[in-house]
C-alpha cells in the first residue's frame, strides 16, 4: 500500500496516554497538597496550582478523547471496506462483492468491454468518473475490474449508503490517495448527504473517485426548465461513461466464449445482461416459490422439459404438468389462476430476461434457471417423461438419449427408442437424427458438446 494514503485521523491511543498522564499528575498533586504535613509553602502553592489546572484539563481531554472515539467509530461504521479505524484493504485484493457485484451462478472469466479504455483514460485525467447504463449493463463489474487492475495498490474506501459520506466527511475524515467507490450513486444523493465541496476535496487529495448509476435515476436528476436540481451540480463534476447496447461488442464477446449455450445466451441478451439476469432470475424463482407457487411450479416444469431433451413446452401441457409440482391441496385451479401464474413467470426482470420466454412452440425456461435446477439433482417426475414421449415427435431420439445418458432412466430410454423405431424404422436414420438433434439445443452441456453413442442395449 502506498505511503501517506488512507483516511487521515488523529491517533486516539496517543490522546488516551496524554489523558492518563495528566490525570495521574493532577491527582498526585492534590493528594500531596492535602496530606503532606510540613510541606514548604512554595511547593504547596505549586501543587495546588497543578491540581487546580489539571482538573479542567482532564475534563477537556475527556471531551477530546470522546470526539476521537466518535471519529474512530465513524470510520468503522461508515466505510464498508474498513477492517478497523486504521486499516483499509488494497483495491487489488478486494472481493468483487465489496464493489456491489452480484455472485453470478455462471462462472465466466472477465472479458474486456469496449468502455474499459475510456474509463482508464478518464481516471488518468483525475476526473471523478460515473458509469451510466441500464440496470444490468455490467457497470459495477466493469468499474471494479478497471480499478482492481490499474489502481491495485491504493486503499479502497466504500462508504455505506446513504449517510456514509456525510458521516465520514462531517466527522473530519479526509481520504487521501485512495479509491473511493460509490456504487448506485443515487443512494448517496439525498439532502445534505453528499456535498460538492466534499467531492472537490476528495479529488484535490489525489483520490480516484468512481461511481455507477442507472440511466433512469440519472434522467430524474437532470434539470427541467428553470428548475436546477441541487444534485445536478454534483453530477456535473463527474465525467459520464455511457454503457449502451452494442451489437458488434456482443458478437465480439460471444466469439470469445467456448461454452455454446453461454455463447448463445450472450448473443441473445448481451454479456452483462445474461450473467446479471441469471442472478435475478434465480432469486425471483426462489421468492416466487412462496409468493407465487403455481408460477414457480410452471418454471420447474418448463425447466424439466428442457432437461428431458425438448425445448419449448406447449402451454396446455405446461398447465397440466405444473400442478404436479404443487402439494395436493394446491393442484386444483381455474384458468384465471393459470393465466396469472404465466403472467408472473413471463414478466421481464429489469426489462431484460424472464423466467419463462414465449416461443412459437410454447414457453421456454431461461437457460441459467435450467442449469441451476439441474444442479440441485432433483429427478425429473414420471409425468414429465410421459408427456415428453407423447409430445416429442421427431425429437424422440433426443429424449431417448437424455434419459439414458443424463438421467440414467433406461426404462424411459427404451420406451423412447422403441417408439422411434416404430415411427421411423431405419436405425441408421435414427443415429443420424440423434447427432443432428444433439447439435441443437439440449438440456445439459455434458452431453451436448460431446454426445456418446447410443448404448448397446438400446440397439434393435
Amino acid at each position: 500500500m502506498m505511503q501517506n494514503s488512507g483516511v487521515r485521523w488523529s491517533t486516539p491511543h496517543q490522546q488516551s496516554v496524554r489523558l492518563v498522564v495528566v490525570t495521574a499528575v493532577a491527582a498526585s498533586s492534590a493528594a500531596l497538597a492535602q496530606y503532606w504535613t510540613g510541606i514548604p509553602w512554595g511547593l504547596l502553592l505549586a501543587l495546588c496550582a497543578i491540581a487546580g489546572v489539571g482538573t479542567p484539563l482532564v475534563w477537556w481531554l475527556r471531551q477530546r478523547a470522546a470526539s476521537w472515539d466518535q471519529r474512530e467509530h465513524a470510520v468503522e461504521s461508515t466505510i464498508r471496506s474498513a477492517v478497523d479505524a486504521g486499516a483499509l484493504p488494497r483495491t487489488g485484493d478486494s472481493a468483487l462483492q465489496l464493489f456491489g457485484v452480484h455472485r453470478a451462478p455462471l462462472h465466466m472469466t472477465y472479458l474486456t468491454r469496449n468502455a474499459h479504455a475510456e474509463i482508464v483514460t478518464a481516471l488518468q485525467t483525475g476526473q471523478p468518473t460515473l458509469l451510466v447504463g441500464h440496470a444490468m449493463a455490467g457497470k459495477s463489474r466493469l468499474g471494479a475490474e478497471v480499478v482492481r487492475r490499474h489502481y491495485a495498490e491504493l486503499p479502497l474506501v466504500v462508504p455505506a449508503p446513504p449517510r456514509g459520506l456525510a458521516q465520514l466527511f462531517g466527522a473530519g475524515g479526509s481520504p487521501v490517495r485512495t479509491v473511493i467507490w460509490l456504487d448506485d450513486l443515487e443512494r448517496y444523493l439525498g439532502d445534505d448527504l453528499f456535498r460538492v465541496e466534499w467531492l472537490d476535496r476528495a479529488v484535490h487529495a489525489g483520490n480516484v473517485v468512481v461511481a455507477t448509476m442507472r440511466s433512469r435515476p440519472y434522467e430524474r436528476f437532470l434539470p427541467h426548465g428553470d428548475l436546477q436540481r441541487s444534485q445536478w451540480e454534483l453530477l456535473e463534476r463527474f465525467r459520464p461513461v455511457w454503457l449502451h447496447a452494442d451489437p458488434d461488442e456482443r458478437r465480439r464477446l460471444a466469439a470469445m466464449i467456448d461454452d455454446p449455450r453461454m455463447r448463445a445466451g450472450v448473443l441473445r441478451y448481451g454479456l452483462a445482461e445474461y450473467l446479471g439476469g441469471a442472478v435475478l432470475a434465480i432469486a425471483r424463482l426462489h421468492a416466487g416459490e412462496s409468493e407465487h407457487p403455481l408460477g414457480a411450479a410452471m418454471v420447474h416444469a418448463a425447466a424439466d422439459w428442457r432437461r428431458v431433451g425438448l425445448d419449448a413446452v406447449p402451454e396446455p401441457v405446461l398447465a397440466r404438468l405444473a400442478r404436479r409440482y404443487l402439494p395436493e391441496p394446491g393442484r386444483r385451479g381455474s384458468a384465471d389462476r393459470t393465466a396469472r401464474a404465466i403472467e408472473w413467470a413471463s414478466e421481464p426482470i429489469d426489462h431484460t430476461v424472464a423466467l419463462l420466454e414465449p416461443t412459437a412452440g410454447g414457453w421456454r425456461a431461461f437457460d441459467p434457471v435450467v442449469d441451476h435446477l439441474a444442479a440441485e439433482g432433483r429427478p425429473v417426475p414420471d409425468a414429465v417423461w410421459n408427456a415428453a414421449l407423447r409430445s416429442a415427435g421427431d425429437r424422440l431420439i433426443a429424449v431417448c438419449h437424455a434419459a439414458a445418458a443424463v438421467h440414467h432412466r433406461q426404462d424411459v430410454a427404451e420406451r423412447a427408442w422403441r417408439r422411434a423405431l416404430e415411427r421411423h424404422g431405419d436405425t441408421a436414420v435414427l443415429t443420424a437424427r440423434l447427432l443432428r438433434d444433439l447439435r441443437g439445443s439440449a438440456p445439459d452441456a455434458a452431453w451436448w458438446t460431446d454426445p456418446p453413442s447410443p448404448p448397446d442395449w438400446l440397439r434393435p
